[in-house]
C-alpha cells in the first residue's frame, strides 16, 4: 500500500474499562452517591480526554463516567439519566453525531456537548439544530470546552428545577403565581443558588414577578429593583432588540414549548450583556398562558473568546492560503506563458463544487468545508513539475516517446511530496485533497489516463473536479504550441469526453455552469 491509500486502522473498541488518571464513578441504581445532576457520561475512546474532563469539571464537583461505545451510552442514559452527555465524534462523526441526535431525541432534558474535527462542523451544527446543547472543535480549546461544560450542567440542573417550578405554577391561578414563588422556600433557594443562570418570571404585561440572584449577579439590579416593574427595562432600546423580544414573547405565548433565543441585554451599570435565553409558558389549568418563566446564561465572555479564535483562524488560513498560492507560483514562474492560470483554476473548482452540492446525492459530501478546502489545494495540482528538467517542461517541439513518460512522472512527484505532508497534519486535513489532486488530475474516467490508470469512482472526487477546471484552461489557453480553442468549442470537447475523460455527472454540472466559466476566462485573460 503505497502513501496515498494509507488510512488510520484505528476502530473504536468496547467500553473504556478504567483510567489510571482517576477514579470512575460507577452509576449507582439505588440513588445513593453522587447525584446524578452531576454525572457526565463520556463517549469516547481517547483517555486523554477523559482526564482532561475530570481536570475541567472538578471544580464543579461533577464525576466523569467513561463509555467507549455508542450503544453502551445510550443505556447508560436511560438507565441513570446523567448530568451531561458528552460525545467525542472522532473518526466516525457522522455514526456518533447521529447517536447522539437520537440520545437527545428520546432523552429530551439531558444536554449533549459533541466534540468535532472542523471538516465535521455541518454534522455538529445540524445536531445541535436538532436538540444537542452545544458543539466544540477540536483541536480543543480547553477555556471554550469548559464554557460548554458548565453551561451544560447548569441547564441540566435548571431543567429540573424549572419541571417543579411549572407544575407548581400549574396548580393556581395566575394572581396565585408570585404568592406560589415566595412561600416555596425550598424552590427560591434552588433557583437563588444559581448564580451563573438568571431565572426571571414575568407576567404577560411584562411586569416581573421573580428575580434570581443569578440575575442581579449578571444584570446588576436587585429583587427589590426589579420585581413589579417592567421587563424592558433590561433591553436595549435598538429596534432590532424589540423586534427579537416581541418575536420570542409571540412564540411562547402561543404554547409552541420552550423557545431558545440569544439577545443582548443591558445591565444596571450601562454594559451589553449577551444572553443565550430559554423562555418556556407557565400555563394554567385551564390551558391559559399567564405567565413567561426565562432562564439565561452570560455569554458575553463566550461569544467575544469565539470572535478571537475565528479572527485567529482566519488570519491563519489567509496566511497559508498566500504560502500555498506562493509555492504553487514557484511551478507557474517556469512557464511564463501560464498568466493568470492558477486563479482560473481556483475559480473553476469553486463553480463546479458549488452546483455540485446541490445535485441529488452529494449534498453531504460537498460540505463548505469540503469545498474551502478543494479550492485552497486545487492549485498545487502540477507542484510536481518542479521535478521535470527544463529541457522538458519549456520545450516547444512535440515530446518524443521518452520525453512524454518523463512528463507523465510529475503526478507522482508532486502526490508523493504533499502525501509527506498530509501525515503530518493528518488524513483530516486539505492538504489530503492537495494529495489525491495531485497524484489523480490526469486520470481519466475510463481508465485511460496516469499515473495509476484508475477508472470511475475510484478517481477521488476532488481529482475529478480538478481534473474538468484543468483542462477547459489548457482548451481556452494559447500556449507555445497551440492557440487557444474559442469557449463554445472548448464546451463541445469537454461534453464529448463525458464518460470517457470525465465524470459524467460533472459534465452535466459543466454544461451549467459554463457561462460562469466564460467569463472566469475573460476576467483572469493573460
Amino acid at each position: 500500500m503505497d502513501a496515498r491509500e494509507q488510512k488510520s486502522s484505528h476502530e473504536p473498541g468496547g467500553a473504556v474499562r478504567s483510567v489510571d488518571a482517576a477514579p470512575v464513578l460507577q452509576p449507582d441504581r439505588s440513588g445513593r452517591g453522587s447525584p446524578l445532576s452531576t454525572m457526565v457520561l463520556a463517549v469516547s475512546d481517547d483517555a486523554t480526554l477523559f482526564a482532561l474532563l475530570r481536570n475541567l469539571l472538578e471544580a464543579e464537583d461533577a464525576a466523569v463516567l467513561p463509555v467507549g461505545t455508542d450503544s453502551d451510552a445510550t443505556q447508560l442514559v436511560q438507565d441513570i439519566r446523567p448530568g451531561l452527555v458528552v460525545v467525542d465524534a472522532g473518526e466516525h462523526a457522522a455514526r456518533r453525531i447521529e447517536a447522539a441526535r437520537n440520545i437527545g431525541e428520546f432523552h429530551k432534558g439531558v444536554p449533549i456537548v459533541v466534540l468535532v474535527d472542523k471538516a465535521d462542523r455541518e454534522l455538529a451544527i445540524r445536531a445541535v439544530q436538532e436538540g444537542a446543547h452545544d458543539f466544540v472543535e477540536k483541536p480543543l480549546d480547553e477555556r471554550l470546552l469548559k464554557f460548554a461544560l458548565v453551561r451544560g450542567l447548569e441547564v441540566s440542573r435548571l431543567t429540573q428545577s424549572e419541571r417543579e417550578h411549572r407544575r407548581l405554577l400549574e396548580e393556581t391561578s395566575a394572581e396565585k403565581t408570585l404568592e406560589i414563588v415566595r412561600e416555596k422556600d425550598f424552590l427560591q433557594g434552588i433557583l437563588d443558588s444559581s448564580t451563573l443562570v438568571s431565572v426571571i418570571l414575568t407576567d404577560l404585561s411584562q411586569r416581573v414577578l421573580f428575580w434570581n440572584s443569578g440575575a442581579e449577579n449578571i444584570l446588576g439590579f436587585t429583587a427589590e429593583e426589579m420585581i413589579g416593574s417592567s421587563i424592558t427595562r433590561i433591553y436595549p432600546p435598538d429596534a432590532v432588540s424589540t423586534e427579537t423580544v416581541d418575536k420570542l414573547r409571540e412564540m411562547v405565548q402561543t404554547k409552541i414549548g420552550i423557545v431558545y433565543g440569544k439577545m443582548e441585554q443591558r445591565a444596571k451599570d450601562g454594559r451589553s450583556v449577551t444572553m443565550s435565553l430559554a423562555l418556556t409558558p407557565m400555563v394554567e389549568k385551564g390551558g391559559g398562558v399567564v405567565g413567561i418563566l426565562g432562564m439565561g446564561l452570560d455569554v458575553t465572555e463566550e461569544v467575544r473568546l469565539h470572535e478571537e479564535l475565528v479572527k485567529s483562524f482566519e488570519q491563519i488560513k489567509a496566511t497559508q492560503d498566500a504560502t500555498i498560492f506562493s509555492l504553487a507560483k514557484l511551478t507557474e514562474s517556469r512557464d511564463r506563458e501560464t498568466g493568470f492560470h492558477l486563479v482560473r483554476i481556483r475559480n473553476y473548482c469553486r463553480s463546479l463544487a458549488a452546483r455540485l452540492a446541490h445535485r441529488e446525492g452529494y449534498e453531504g459530501i460537498m460540505t463548505e468545508g469540503f469545498i474551502d478546502d478543494l479550492v485552497r489545494s486545487s492549485i498545487l495540482h502540477d507542484i510536481g513539475k518542479v521535478g521535470i528538467p527544463d529541457s522538458i517542461l519549456l520545450s516547444t517541439e512535440k515530446f518524443t516517446a521518452e520525453e512524454f513518460l518523463k512528463m507523465q512522472e510529475h503526478p507522482k512527484i508532486g502526490g508523493d511530496a504533499l502525501a509527506e505532508a498530509a501525515r503530518e497534519l493528518g488524513e483530516k486535513s486539505f492538504l489530503s485533497h492537495a494529495r489525491d489532486i495531485a497524484y489523480h488530475h490526469h486520470e481519466r474516467w475510463d481508465g485511460g489516463g496516469y499515473p495509476f490508470r484508475l477508472r470511475g469512482p475510484e478517481i477521488p472526487l476532488s481529482a475529478r473536479i480538478v481534473a474538468m477546471a484543468d483542462v477547459y484552461d489548457a482548451l481556452t489557453s494559447e500556449r507555445r504550441y497551440k492557440k487557444a480553442f474559442a469557449h463554445e468549442e472548448a464546451v463541445k470537447i469537454m461534453v464529448e469526453g463525458k464518460g470517457k475523460h470525465f465524470d459524467p455527472d460533472l459534465v452535466e454540472v459543466f454544461v451549467e455552469v459554463a457561462a460562469e466559466f466564460d467569463t472566469i476566462r475573460k476576467t483572469y485573460s493573460a
